[in-house]
């Protein structure tokens, strides 16, 4: 930069000096000489303006420096002030709500009470602000709770089981139970809604009684939540009707049921026709006594006879035919001694499942339930709800026994498969010893 200036300046000198007409003749060095030292005054002049400009320059840059330090610290301290703010905001703005949702819970509060106590709108209007309220609430209530710690006898009104309506003596205990007496009997009193009550017939003992020698040492009662409320007897439910809110799949696990016992009755007749023995005749070949043996086997009819009747005859036979013609006679046994023994396992495992499948359809009927009416009023519910527990609990009423008895049956059939052997492997064992005892004499 300096020595473009320094060209700049030498050039324009020289033109300078070239347009002047010179008066008298000048030595070339003094002109240089003169023209060098022009030359250095302006270098110092440029360079104490360089060195002012900069001097100017950076005590702008610090001037801005401080102001930009001051706007930052300033926007800083915005940001902090609005931090604080927006909190502020936030906490008004959830003491608000708490407030309302307070002040709705106080009005929820007492619209409660004035129902659980009875007061009537009349009770609330003679008073201008919640404290008032809330201090009327408490002493009903405190008088509430006195009454409900002690025994009134006074007479009213209450309806007998045909829906008549009488009047006699009612001994109430607090706000749980009430008895009420009439044409000499007394009895518990049940609420029907509305603070009306109907009488039991259950329970009801002669009012004489507690004047004899022989007083009951326990009265039964009826307790009860709130008077207002009707309650409902529960009716004992009939398997049928059980079976009918199960709906269409109960139906099928009950009849699966009932083949499935059919099935296992008829199991059990087989297993046992044929599995009977003659046990004088086992002790007979367990002492080797075959005397008479093929006429005692004509007189039975059942697999042990028949094994035995074709192992006696191919007794003529060597030993390895007469093993084929047992295992032969015993596999033949076989079609009675597993006869539906799969099937009723086979029933055992599906009754559960088909249990399953009704849980997951009353199921999908609640929920259509719940999305049509919503979750207001829980009998709506019951019948979906009934419909799942009911077909689970067929199912495993019908699974368990069933398993249990299948593989009972199934151990009975391989005993007497293991029994068929043994004594037909027995026979064979005799004849053989009887045929060397022969063969050696």
């Amino acid at each position: 930069m300096k020595s473009i200036t320094l060209a700049i300046l030498i050039v324009t000198s020289s033109l300078v000096l070239a347009s002047k007409a010179p008066s008298k003749a000048v030595s070339l060095s003094e002109t240089y000489q003169k023209e060098l030292s022009f030359l250095l005054a302006q270098k110092r002049t440029l360079l104490k303006q360089i060195k002012n400009i900069r001097g100017e320059f950076k005590g702008k840059i610090k001037k801005t420096s401080r102001q930009v330090k001051r706007f930052e610290d300033s926007l800083i301290s915005l940001a902090s002030e609005n931090e604080i703010s927006l909190n502020k905001l936030a906490d008004l703005e959830r003491n608000l709500e708490n407030s309302v949702a307070n002040k709705d819970l106080v009005n929820t509060t007492l619209s409660q009470a004035k129902v659980t106590l009875s007061m009537n709108a009349d009770a609330f209007a003679a008073h201008k602000n919640t404290e008032e309220s809330i201090n009327k609430i408490f002493s009903s209530a405190l008088n509430h709770l006195d009454n409900g710690t002690k025994i009134h006898n006074k007479t009213g009104s209450f309806f007998l089981e045909n829906g008549k309506k009488v009047s006699g003596d009612v001994l109430s205990f607090g706000h749980v139970a009430k008895f009420a007496t009439f044409e000499n009997q007394m009895g518990m009193l049940m609420p029907v809604g509305g603070r009306k009550f109907r009488l039991m017939n259950e329970g009801q003992i002669e009012v004489g009684v507690f004047s004899a020698k022989k007083s009951p040492s326990m009265l039964k009662a009826f307790l009860f939540e709130s008077q207002d409320k009707a309650i409902e007897e529960k009716k004992e439910q009939t398997f049928m009707e059980m079976v009918d809110a199960g709906g269409m799949i109960a139906y099928v696990i009950v009849f699966l049921g009932l083949f499935a016992f059919v099935l296992m009755l008829y199991r059990g007749f087989l297993l046992w026709s044929t599995g009977k023995v003659d046990q004088v005749l086992i002790k007979d070949l367990e002492n080797g006594n075959l005397d008479n043996l093929e006429s005692r086997l004509s007189g039975l009819n059942s697999s042990f006879s028949r094994v035995l009747r074709k192992t006696y005859d191919a007794l003529d036979l060597d030993t390895e035919k007469r093993d084929h013609v047992i295992s032969e006679s015993i596999l033949g046994e076989l079609g009675f001694l597993d006869r539906f023994g799969a099937a009723i396992l086979v029933m055992a495992a599906v009754a559960p499942l088909l249990g399953l499948l009704g849980t997951v359809t009353g199921m999908i009927s609640t929920f259509d339930i719940i999305t049509e009416f919503g979750t207001g009023d829980p009998k709506l519910l019951s019948s979906g709800i009934s419909e799942a527990l009911i077909t689970t609990k067929l199912g495993l009423i019908v699974a368990i026994p069933t398993l249990l008895v299948g593989n009972l049956f199934g151990g009975w059939s391989s005993k007497i498969k293991v029994m068929l052997e043994r004594e037909a492997l027995r026979l064979s064992n005799i004849a053989t010893k009887n045929s060397k005892a022969l063969g050696n004499a």
